[in-house]
């Protein structure tokens, strides 16, 4: 049997995409990119949300391709462009260049596209850079708004509050979203963990363990706070987010910590029983030997 702290390392370690998953990943988005370089000249793109962070998990859900489509000042002045029309002119390119596929999805703030003999999906934002500001535009079709953010920004606070951490946050955090996966009534969005995340650590844990336990203690504290956009441009990450759905994810996070907690009490004189306890916490994925 492998000690309690042992077994939460390797857990942590078997939520890393492998090498073989990078690749497949990094040749389709590649392809996807390209094939919008070409179909509608766009200025610039990258990868955004939690893959382009090292925050995403096995498996792997939805990509995000941030593709900037030119820049302007008003994403609707003098030119009709609502961010419906926008989105159906990207869903457009997408279908032509794979019309065998099913027609790409309109989501709030992107277009999905899924390609079903790799199983990876992808959700492509579209975007207009404002001149001389580290700000982009992005469409919220069910306001027919323009939001304000910078997805690079998010990528950098990131960086810092892991560097912090002594680069022990994103492990932690990635085991975190995991235990959110199983947790059918959760109301927490992987991004608002993140973003809640960035302020837990003033100092690098002495393990994972305790880690863990600050990590769970703390989003269980500020999840009842709003929580503003890291890049101090758009709405807060938890605007719709009701009293009642704060309560119940503050009872989640505070279970999960208490049940850290008496692992780690647990982890020397009863590590069997320590065991138990994370693998109640995160399932078959978490072993207590090879």
């Amino acid at each position: 049997m492998w000690s309690v702290r042992e077994g939460l390392e390797r857990f942590i370690q078997s939520l890393e995409l492998t090498q073989g998953q990078r690749d497949e990943v990094s040749r389709q988005h590649t392809m996807v990119r390209q094939c919008l370089r070409e179909r509608l000249n766009t200025e610039t793109d990258f990868l955004s949300g939690s893959y382009s962070r090292n925050t995403a998990i096995r498996p792997l859900h939805d990509i995000d391709i941030f593709v900037v489509l030119g820049r302007i000042s008003s994403a609707t002045s003098g030119r009709g462009l609502t961010p419906d029309v926008v989105l159906k002119q990207l869903r457009q390119a997408l279908h032509e260049e794979w019309p065998r596929k099913s027609l790409p999805i309109l989501q709030q703030h992107s277009v999905h596209i899924g390609f079903s003999k790799s199983g990876i999906e992808f959700d492509v934002v579209p975007a207009y850079e404002v001149p001389g500001q580290e700000v982009y535009l992005i469409p919220e079709r069910q306001t027919g708004e323009w939001l304000r953010t910078n997805p690079r920004l998010h990528q950098t606070r990131s960086t810092q509050a892991n560097e912090i951490a002594g680069k022990k946050l994103k492990p932690l955090l990635k085991a975190v979203k995991h235990w959110n996966r199983r947790q059918s009534s959760s109301p927490l969005g992987s991004f608002h963990l993140e973003v809640m995340s960035y302020s837990a650590f003033s100092t690098p844990p002495g393990d994972y363990l305790e880690g863990l336990e600050s990590l769970f203690s703390h989003l269980s504290h500020h999840v009842r706070k709003a929580c503003p956009d890291p890049a101090g441009l758009g709405p807060d990450v938890d605007e719709r987010m009701s009293h009642n759905q704060r309560e119940a994810a503050q009872q989640l996070l505070a279970s999960a910590a208490r049940q850290v907690r008496l692992a780690r009490d647990e982890s020397t004189r009863e590590p069997a029983r320590a065991h138990a306890r994370l693998r109640e916490l995160f399932g078959e994925f978490y072993r207590d030997r090879g």
